[in-house]
């Protein structure tokens, strides 16, 4: 939650970032709504099958024991998979791990007493399961062959499990962070582990920021949002602001806040003279990929060198939002500020919009320039000139000029 929330317009902050401004869904978070619609429609597809399985089986024996591990096997964040009877009690449980828990009721629990009585799945929020930790569970009625209601089928899993295996393969090398909240201000998933399980509302650690709690208020109330905040850099006690966005993602009515945070950086240019401000930052670029010593730290890979450069020309050239070098194999190496750039991203796996033609850019070993959407939202006016050491082909520094 960190770097980057999704809320509604706030210009009573007297800050709105020129991400938020733009309003458009950043294509990183449409990623990241789209997967995990795509995880859930695979979790209800076999939950419906391992129901039907469970019909034809009855809720014990043989029959019921296998499908109920098959079920916990095709999912990597299960914890364990029962199945319930018409009272509430667990009378098969998978893995081995957990079947000391056959025969434990669990009827008083909210989303089991949901499926007794209306005979249809559903989703919990967060709770205290008899397995001894917060989880989720995924309940699912289950029919014998003459359309009868005999119990359910579920499926346990750690929220932050679930997540922890979406989320981070989208977001790698991408200066967003993704966090996830219950309606009720619960923080189910954060990259800041420590926040997990804490209330937006209610934990002691989020009283001195009434900015994110008033946003947070917007994300509960609303189903998708921007806006900006302010609040504390990860482990630093300085306050930045932030641009934010959220979208909503559900299954069996239980709706979840999917929320990004990306830490907006200082305008460039503070360290900026007259002189330098009558250069054009495409020309100040050229000149720049001509420096003898920066065309050295590159060919070494000399990361604190080659910052160095970037920084003095992110301080000394306004309306800068980076300055980075792609290598000739199509990685993004270094870039300033690193808040903003794709450090470390490999253009060939083509996670984004775009990403094809700055290889094509790359390939062509000419200057160019061309408009691309930005990961964290927005849109990034990009200049790129090749670096030569000699003959040696380095690849491209390039500048982000937000349009």
């Amino acid at each position: 939650m960190k770097k980057f929330l999704f809320v509604t317009m706030l210009t009573s902050f007297g800050w709105l970032s020129p991400l938020v401004a733009n309003g458009s869904t950043p294509p990183i978070l449409k990623e990241v709504h789209r997967k995990i619609h795509a995880e859930f429609q695979v979790l209800d597809f076999a939950m419906k099958a391992t129901a039907q399985q469970l019909g034809a089986s009855g809720l014990t024996g043989d029959g019921a024991s296998a499908s109920l591990a098959e079920l916990c096997e095709k999912f990597a964040f299960a914890v364990d998979c029962a199945a319930v009877d018409p009272k509430g009690k667990m009378v098969t449980v998978a893995p081995p791990a957990y079947k000391h828990l056959e025969g434990t009721d669990i009827g008083t629990q909210e989303q089991v007493r949901a499926v007794i009585q209306r005979h249809k799945p559903i989703m919990s929020e967060v709770f205290r399961a008899v397995e001894g930790f917060d989880a989720v569970d995924v309940e699912y009625p289950v029919f014998d062959p003459q359309g009868k209601y005999i119990g359910s089928a579920s499926l346990l899993f750690k929220a932050e499990a679930f997540f922890g295996q979406v989320l981070p393969p989208l977001t790698k090398n991408i200066p967003v962070a993704i966090w996830v909240m219950e309606k009720g201000g619960r923080i189910i998933y954060d990259v800041d582990a420590a926040e997990i399980g804490l209330n937006l509302f209610a934990s002691p650690i989020f009283q001195p920021y009434p900015q994110l709690r008033k946003i947070g208020r917007r994300i509960s109330a609303s189903r998708e949002g921007s806006g900006s905040y302010q609040y504390k850099v990860s482990g630093e006690n300085a306050v930045v602001p932030k641009s934010a966005y959220w979208k909503t993602v559900t299954l069996y009515g239980t709706e979840w806040r999917v929320v990004g945070v990306h830490a907006e950086k200082a305008p460039s240019g503070s360290k900026a003279k007259l002189a330098e401000a009558s250069i054009r930052p495409e020309e100040k670029l050229a000149a720049l990929a001509m420096e003898a010593n920066l065309v050295k730290a590159l060919s070494e890979g000399n990361q604190i060198e080659t910052i160095q450069y970037f920084k003095k020309f992110y301080k000394t050239t306004s309306g800068i939002y980076a300055i980075e070098w792609i290598d000739r194999n199509g990685i993004n190496r270094f870039g300033y500020p690193a808040g903003n750039s794709l450090i470390g991203y490999d253009y060939h796996q083509k996670r984004t919009t775009g990403d094809q033609e700055v290889l094509d850019i790359l390939a062509s070993r000419r200057k160019s320039s061309m408009e691309l959407p930005l990961t964290e939202g927005g849109v990034g006016v990009f200049n790129f000139m090749p670096v030569l050491d000699g003959d040696h082909y380095l690849g491209m520094i390039y500048i982000i000029r937000l349009r």
